[in-house]
């Protein structure tokens, strides 16, 4: 018996009885190691072991058939071998080995050592193949060294990110180079006539295995299709096998005359198959020649519409699918337009329309104008409106601040002082007014203040004093006064409340909160330096009188 088909019945004998082994112990790791030739992974344990098996043993008849088809001698010489042939020959050869042997070594060198056989190996059969012509040829090596740049980009990148929502243009430009440069050599085989129709026929084989893997996995789960995929990947070494042993066959017909070059019919299916798989269906509302991109996850964030004259007229289409559309919806782009058209005609007809004016001005400003002729105004012009408004509302308020603090009146008259001041204030939802240290930082006495929160109309801690205005719907005449020496003593007849309270000045500087919008800017209330302060309130309906003098030592 010759050894190609010796190691063949061995190495099926040997599978066969770890399977076996396998059905005896309840386990697939004997049939794995022998045939895949790496330790299972866990999912295998997780499988049920009866398909995991089957699939095992088809691949050791695969594997068999393997070894009886490399370890064949290469056919009788048929015609003289020149230098390239039998250079091509030793690295198909290697290549086989390479792919045989078990490796275990960085991916990097891995993918250097793959690319140094086969690159030289394609250039080879470039020049070794007869019958096709000069361009022919030429498109064959472009296509065929697509792939391994792509793989070599790849290794050398230094953290390459896995990408789950957007498929890699580049790995799938690769993938369809690789199936286009394997219908070409197939190609060039056929037309070359020295190759026999079993190594075509393997070789096809090798083109379909992806698609039939695919097929397998749609039918089956567990680890069934990773010994399925291993039985494909088979058909590629022994097409290598074969077309190295066939090298010097004799030609069984005259070698065709040179053809121009021509794009198969597969070729050209497969390339539009591809095509169509980048872009996607038309099943969802997206953006037009676009599948989750980064301008399609940019609509995703924007919270609402542009406005119409921000954006460019052959823009404006895109603008309005960007806003309407979601992720849920299976409705295509030009559906989504077409919806938007007739909103629009039903809206210049006066019917009532869901959509909102300002979605549809983007497809139809003219009519959404009659009735909402700020929808077209840009953000520029909007923005100047609203600073324009702001302006007019401060100015608004000044005035209204003027003319409460006009109405506004000292209190206490007879008690003159050169450093006092009086002005309105309105008590916006409850919020207090404020007398402070003006160089020190009074954030912990206001929370001191608002932690130990009561009904007191006067509250103070450290250099922080805050008066509590009841609430009302008028403003407040608020009269500041500082002394130099203690006033006259309580005086209680006109007013609902008076109270006393201590504050202290650091730096000799006690001033008054501006109040709302008034214009009028209270003096400095500490006419005794730095030191401790006596602060009086007199309060009643609408005013409150505010007395501040050095405290007694």
């Amino acid at each position: 018996m010759r050894l190609h088909r010796l190691a063949a019945a061995a190495y099926f004998a040997i599978a066969l009885g770890s399977v076996v082994l396998g059905l005896v112990v309840g386990s697939a790791t004997p049939a794995w190691l022998v045939t895949m030739w790496y330790p299972p992974g866990e999912a295998v344990g997780r499988s049920p072991l009866l398909p995991v098996l089957g699939g095992l043993l088809l691949l050791g008849l695969v594997n068999a058939w393997m070894f009886w088809q490399v370890l064949r001698r290469p056919a009788p010489a048929g015609v003289p071998m020149g230098r390239a042939a039998r250079w091509l020959r030793v690295l198909l050869y290697a290549d086989v080995v390479w792919l045989l042997i078990p490796s275990y070594l960085p991916d990097l060198v891995e993918t250097v050592i793959g690319l140094a056989l086969w690159v030289p190996a394609l250039v080879l059969l470039t020049v070794v193949v007869t019958g096709s012509g000069r361009f022919f040829r030429l498109a064959l090596l472009l296509f065929g060294l697509v792939e391994p740049v792509s793989a070599g980009m790849d290794a050398l990148a230094d953290d390459p990110q896995p990408l789950t929502l957007v498929i890699p243009v580049g790995v799938m430009v690769a993938g369809v180079a690789a199936l286009v440069v394997m219908v070409m050599v197939l190609l060039a085989q056929w037309r070359d006539g020295r190759w026999s129709r079993g190594t075509l026929l393997v070789g096809a084989g090798t083109f379909a295995s992806p698609f039939l893997v695919a097929l397998v996995d749609a039918l089956t789960r567990g680890s069934t299709i990773e010994s399925i995929a291993e039985a494909m990947d088979v058909l590629y070494v022994v097409w290598l096998a074969r077309t190295a042993r066939e090298l010097n066959r004799e030609l069984n017909r005259e070698p065709r005359r040179p053809e121009p070059l021509r794009v198969p019919t597969a070729v050209t299916a497969v390339a539009a198959v591809a095509l169509l798989m980048v872009v996607g269906p038309e099943y969802a509302p997206r953006l037009t020649y676009t599948w989750r991109s980064e301008e399609d996850m940019d609509c995703r964030l924007r919270s609402a519409p542009p406005r119409v004259a921000d954006v460019p007229v052959h823009e404006r289409d895109r603008a309005y699918l960007c806003s309407v559309r979601k992720p849920d919806w299976e409705v295509s782009d030009q559906e989504l337009i077409g919806k938007g058209k007739a909103a629009c005609a039903r809206f210049a007809g006066g019917e009532r329309v869901r959509a909102r004016p300002a979605l549809l001005a983007l497809l139809c400003p003219e009519v959404i104008g009659r009735r909402h002729p700020e929808l077209l105004l840009s953000s520029a012009q909007v923005e100047r409106q609203q600073a324009e408004e702001r302006s007019r509302r401060r100015e608004q308020l000044r005035r209204e601040a003027r003319e409460e603090d006009a109405r506004c009146r000292d209190p206490w008259p007879a008690l003159r002082t050169r450093f006092q001041a009086t002005a309105s204030y309105y008590d916006w939802d409850g919020q207090p007014y404020g007398i402070y240290d003006a160089e020190a930082d009074t954030s912990g006495d206001a929370e001191t203040i608002w932690d130990a929160y009561s009904t007191e109309t006067l509250a103070v801690s450290g250099q922080l004093a805050l008066v509590f205005t009841p609430a009302q719907d008028w403003a407040t005449c608020v009269t500041a006064k500082a002394l130099r020496s203690a006033p006259p003593p309580l005086r209680r007849r006109g007013w609902d409340k008076v109270v006393e309270a201590d504050i202290v000045s650091g730096s000799g500087r006690l001033v008054m909160q501006t109040l709302s919008a008034s214009r009028v800017r209270f003096p400095d209330l500490a006419r005794g330096g730095p030191g401790r302060y006596r602060l009086r309130l007199y309060t009643r309906e609408g005013v409150d009188l505010i007395l501040v003098y050095p405290a007694r030592r």
